[in-house]
């Protein structure tokens, strides 16, 4: 068993505990999901692992756990089932029927090569296994983006059958923007609601240091991509891999990368059924390939926060902590204008500690003291605010309205 096939298991093994744990802990409703996520995760590994020994003894960890969430849901105990669960136990048993059927986890495709296992065993680690619990609340403003990414991914898959005809859902969608305003939370908040297998990648994940081995990582992602159809390839900083072709620095390899991604993307290889979405990021989209642009159908523009946002994310990076009566969010959100939601992040994070700070400086932090914490101050916030300073300049901004009128959405 490779390293990241046991990593995969090992996940599967511990969320299964912590089901049994809460299961005996008479915690029924919390346990089923995990029991599903569990006989999920399992299912997964079947797929990329070989072994007959290794998927006999999942299939049989399958049935017992689908078998308890079964039991709980139903006649077993009263508990509240959501639609969710139900699903996913839905699919869960019509693959293991398939598995009980044809002796083997049913896959797409001709028998994988040694090679082939081998490309797939590394890239097991790009799958989520758990989804994100970051949700579309969580994100501070961004209203249109939130929107626009509902309707590029998440309602396609929850109602395919309404994405027909010439209503095509979109195959590539980018997020561009200053660092640091919300796309990977973004990219999060739609893996959290949409029930497909998420795959999430970047320049170290796919390349490689053997000529040609890059490409075949590129081509395997896909083919696993198309096989766990409905799924979304996430590609974080996509720029790093497809920089405009021709330019003195590329190299032989880094071209061919680009070559096999614009195809796989282009969807010159899926089919009607085997729906896959690419899903870009990236804070220099300048830097893309025409070419890669191109075949990103959907460009959203995830902009600075506004006033609002801003005000949203000082009280979602302060909850929990007890404020003074002279600290205004409607304030400091005025005075902080051109700083990206990691900005202001980073800003409340540094007015948190100063109350913590002075503690110690005065020498009272030790294990066994009674500590009185004195409440945040607007003071803190404002020297918290000449500490930190936007890290987004004018010229970027301009830029990057530039582009948006040029090219984005």
């Amino acid at each position: 068993m490779s390293s990241t096939d046991s990593k995969l298991f090992q996940f599967a093994m511990g969320m299964a505990k912590q089901a049994v744990a809460l299961d005996q802990a008479k915690r029924y409703a919390e346990a089923i999901p995990k029991y599903t996520r569990a006989a999920e995760i399992l299912l997964d590994f079947i797929r990329f692992n070989k072994n007959p020994k290794m998927q006999q003894l999942c299939t049989d960890k399958i049935s017992e756990y689908v078998s308890r969430a079964k039991f709980l849901s139903s006649g077993g105990k009263t508990v509240r089932r959501s639609s969710g669960v139900s699903s996913n136990i839905k699919k869960i048993d019509a693959a293991k029927e398939a598995i009980d059927t044809k002796g083997e986890a049913p896959e797409e495709g001709p028998e994988l090569t040694e090679e082939q296992q081998k490309i797939r065993d590394s890239l097991v680690s790009t799958i989520i296994t758990e989804k994100p619990d970051v949700t579309w609340e969580d994100i501070a403003g961004l209203k249109d983006c939130k929107q626009a990414m509902r309707e590029a991914i998440v309602l396609p898959i929850m109602k395919p059958d309404l994405f027909k005809g010439a209503r095509k859902p979109w195959k590539g969608i980018l997020l561009f923007g200053p660092p640091g305003c919300g796309k990977t939370l973004l990219a999060k908040a739609a893996a959290n609601e949409i029930d497909s297998t998420f795959f999430t990648a970047d320049s170290a994940s796919i390349t490689s240091k053997w000529l040609g081995e890059s490409e075949k990582l590129v081509k395997e992602l896909f083919q696993m991509a198309r096989e766990r159809s409905p799924a979304v390839i996430f590609i974080d900083e996509i720029d790093a891999l497809a920089g405009t072709r021709g330019e003195r620095s590329e190299s032989g390899g880094e071209r061919r990368i680009k070559t096999q991604l614009l195809q796989e993307i282009d969807g010159m290889k899926s089919t009607a059924t085997q729906r896959v979405l690419v899903l870009g990021a990236t804070n220099r989209p300048w830097d893309i390939d025409s070419a890669m642009l191109r075949r990103f159908e959907k460009k959203i523009h995830v902009p600075l926060p506004d006033l609002e946002a801003r005000d949203q994310i000082f009280k979602i990076n302060t909850k929990g902590v007890e404020m003074a009566p002279d600290v205004n969010f409607r304030e400091l959100s005025q005075i902080t204008q051109g700083y990206s939601g990691s900005d202001i992040t980073n800003v409340a994070r540094e007015a948190l500690m100063r109350p913590i700070r002075d503690l110690d400086a005065e020498g009272k932090f030790t294990a066994d003291s009674q500590l009185d914490v004195r409440t945040v101050s607007r003071n803190d916030f404002l020297e918290s605010l000449k500490r930190i300073k936007p890290v987004i300049s004018s010229n970027e901004l301009a830029q990057f309205r530039k582009w948006t009128e040029e090219f984005g959405s």
